[in-house]
């Protein structure tokens, strides 16, 4: 068989198999009502503990041991989270029962430190952590009626979070009484979240709706320092992976 012929073959059978794809239903988009709307939403946040790890390397005078682990775990206390989103339902659904969203939507929490060590040390911790995010989202509703009042939906989305680290603390050793060391810094880091959620119409312009979410944000950066001097001495560079949960409720005018 020359290549030429051979390349037809391939060409009509790989047509073949798309046209039979699609008459299944694979393929199909079927037509659906769609719109902008605007959404806000609040609820608590849930931050997992922090692990920010380094190599110490302090600065002349600051105290540290070159070399050493710098290893900071912090717990945080549950926060109020609130945000808001433009978006666009698409007027198709896929596979029969998805309609998708697209929205742009930002949010923001700061949650307190509760507890902590140092390099799995005895320490008082405080301070806090606030957390922004800017998100685009992708969300399909599963629709199995036209006049459904319940809708289930699943997506997620990327982005960015901008992070203000302030983490402080001092040995429990009875000499001190105010934070010696902290890991601080501002930063802004690649963002995913993970969502699932209930909506229910109210009427077809007002929707209700609840949440589940999983964020995580990549190689958060911060700056480990002694404070107890008054001053900011280096004393090592430290990461995070920083995640967590949320659960909101929230409202949805669509136009």
């Amino acid at each position: 068989m020359s290549i030429s012929l051979r390349k037809m073959s391939l060409a009509i059978l790989a047509s073949a198999l798309l046209s039979s794809t699609a008459h299944a239903g694979i393929f199909d988009f079927d037509p659906a009502p769609g719109g902008a709307y605007v959404s806000g939403f609040v609820g608590g946040a849930f931050p997992f503990d922090a692990n920010f790890d380094g190599t110490q390397d302090p600065a002349a005078g600051v105290p540290g041991v070159a070399g050493a682990d710098a290893d900071i775990d912090a717990e945080f206390d549950t926060d109020v989270v609130f945000g808001g989103a433009v978006g666009v339902k698409l007027p198709f659904r896929y596979w029969k029962y998805f309609q998708p969203r697209l929205e742009l939507e930002v949010s923001h929490f700061e949650a307190d430190v509760d507890e902590g060590d140092f390099n799995g040390g005895d320490q008082t911790f405080s301070g806090d952590q606030s957390l922004t995010f800017y998100l685009i989202n992708n969300v399909s509703d599963f629709q199995w009626t036209d006049n459904q009042r319940v809708i289930p939906y699943f997506g997620g989305g990327i982005g960015v979070a901008t992070v203000d680290t302030d983490i402080q603390y001092f040995p429990n050793n009875g000499v001190a009484t105010a934070p010696t060391f902290a890991a601080q810094g501002d930063d802004t880091a690649f963002a995913t979240v993970s969502n699932i959620g209930l909506t229910f119409k109210a009427t077809d312009k007002f929707d209700i709706y609840t949440e589940a979410r999983y964020y995580k944000l990549y190689g958060v950066d911060a700056e480990r320092t002694f404070i107890g001097d008054g001053g900011e001495g280096f004393n090592a560079d430290v990461d995070d992976d920083t995640d967590g949960f949320t659960l909101t409720v929230g409202a949805r005018i669509n136009f």
